[in-house]
């Protein structure tokens, strides 16, 4: 019996030709998968797996000599646990600028998003204000920085006219309150981002479920927290998730702010500095290796709680 097609019989010749043209189209589909993952998968092979693979030799050799030790070893955790060391400091610093990210930005972006979605008056306007600094350079936003930071500056003018002291050398130049200078600036400047991400998360959220909540009597706080948290928390717990990676890695402007001064630098500024000072590149990829050791189960362990948490689906 002859195969049919939308009422036309198939003839043996045609389910043939067909068979090869279903073949043909299977194989250039292969092909150009092939070729759209060839260029990402060369760059992770030379970029990451060559590049770390090289980094976990260099842990173990002497920079001079390159002999297999655990010297670098050694040094890594000397400065990390010595009272002023380098590493030490750096440390303390980066901490520092995480729990800034985690505790004060995104908290105050989630708040911030939300006033917007919910369209108070001038949304419009505090949308741009506060996206603004994510499209400015950075060497742009940390010279009117420190110009209103510094002696002489509007803050200055300021602590003047009510009759308060102020730093001879400004904020940025006095010890003890620089870094949490450069953090003020990191909020200030930082709400955009997060901003984007939540605000196009509650887009989404049907209308008629905040309609009901407001018949329920559902203030703003509570809405937040009932419907609307609950709602984006895949958003929320991802965006805590990726937190979490950059959690050796979180630093501010400290090279345009500060020129990257000894009690202000972050471990990432510490990895520059040491390769561009010294050139030993055996401490820094212990350094490298042993974050990582802490960083991964840390990871592991934020998403699997995160997750852990309902999630509404809608």
């Amino acid at each position: 019996m002859n195969a049919s097609l939308n009422g036309k019989k198939l003839t043996p010749s045609m389910s043939g030709r067909n068979l090869k043209l279903g073949n043909k189209s299977r194989a250039g589909e292969i092909i150009f998968i092939i070729a759209m993952l060839a260029i990402p998968v060369i760059n992770w092979l030379v970029f990451w797996l060559y590049v770390n693979f090289d980094s976990i030799l260099l842990a173990f050799q002497n920079a001079y000599t390159q002999e297999w030790t655990t010297d670098n070893f050694v040094a890594f955790w000397s400065s990390l646990t010595r009272d002023g060391g380098d590493l030490k400091i750096a440390f303390m610093n980066t901490a520092l600028y995480f729990l800034s990210s985690l505790v004060i930005i995104m908290p105050l972006s989630l708040f911030i998003s939300y006033f917007i979605y919910k369209k108070v008056k001038g949304y419009k306007v505090f949308r741009i204000i506060f996206y603004l600094p994510c499209i400015i350079p950075a060497s742009v936003l940390t010279t009117v920085f420190a110009e209103i930071v510094n002696p002489g500056g509007v803050v200055n003018v300021i602590m003047d006219w009510l009759h308060l002291s102020y730093p001879d050398h400004g904020i940025l130049g006095t010890e003890g309150i620089k870094t949490a200078a450069i953090i003020a600036y990191t909020v200030i400047f930082g709400l955009g981002g997060d901003m984007l991400i939540f605000s196009s998360a509650m887009s989404r959220i049907p209308i008629e479920l905040l309609e009901a909540g407001r018949l329920d009597g559902l203030g703003p706080f509570r809405e937040l927290t009932r419907i609307i948290l609950p709602l984006i928390w895949p958003t929320v717990s991802t965006k805590i998730t990726l937190l979490m990676t950059g959690l050796f890695t979180a630093s501010g402007p400290i090279l345009l702010l500060v020129n990257g001064m000894h009690n202000d630098i972050t471990i990432s500024f510490w990895i520059f500095n040491t390769v561009r000072v010294t050139g030993d590149y055996g401490i820094v990829a212990a350094a490298g290796l042993c974050f990582t050791a802490v960083a991964i189960p840390l990871i592991l362990g934020v998403r699997k709680i995160m997750g852990r948490f309902s999630e509404a689906e809608y």
